[in-house]
């Protein structure tokens, strides 16, 4: 493994861990002060700041999906020059519903990082909707 696939997975297994013990300052920490969020829905900027006081209700919302967990499950870093990197990863995701069952999603992910001075995330793209991936498998009803 290189240093910067090493430097971005250390990161990417810090953002793991510090989404599990819901600590906002240090998950607000891996983004750039203002950032693009993409997804099937559309693109927008967000402030980190702003980022950071979303959270609590981005984690009530998975909580009420059922999440269980998120793992990080594969990271493909490639440097795209001297300023810039981009990770395209994939999640597995542990959803309880039923009467005690558990299923595990796998959604991907992209990120595009500045690697020149302090590496940050400068974009997030969410391949899918995982809202709607829950309701195709039939984990969360419409």
């Amino acid at each position: 493994m290189d240093n910067l696939t090493e430097a971005i997975t250390t990161l990417l297994r810090a953002f793991e861990r510090n989404s599990t013990r819901d600590d906002v300052a240090a998950l607000a920490q891996c983004y750039a002060d203002n950032f693009l969020a993409a997804g099937p829905a559309g693109v927008s900027v967000v402030n980190r700041h702003d980022f950071a006081l979303a959270l609590p209700r981005r984690k009530a919302m998975f909580d009420q999906m059922g999440c269980r967990s998120t793992k990080l499950d594969s990271v493909t870093v490639t440097k795209l020059d001297d300023r810039y990197a981009m990770a395209e990863t994939t999640w597995r995701m542990t959803f309880a519903h039923g009467e005690d069952e558990l299923s595990e999603v796998c959604v991907g992910s992209s990120f595009i990082f500045d690697i020149k001075d302090d590496l940050k995330i400068l974009f997030y793209l969410s391949h899918q909707e995982i809202a709607a991936v829950l309701r195709e498998r039939g984990i969360l009803k419409a």
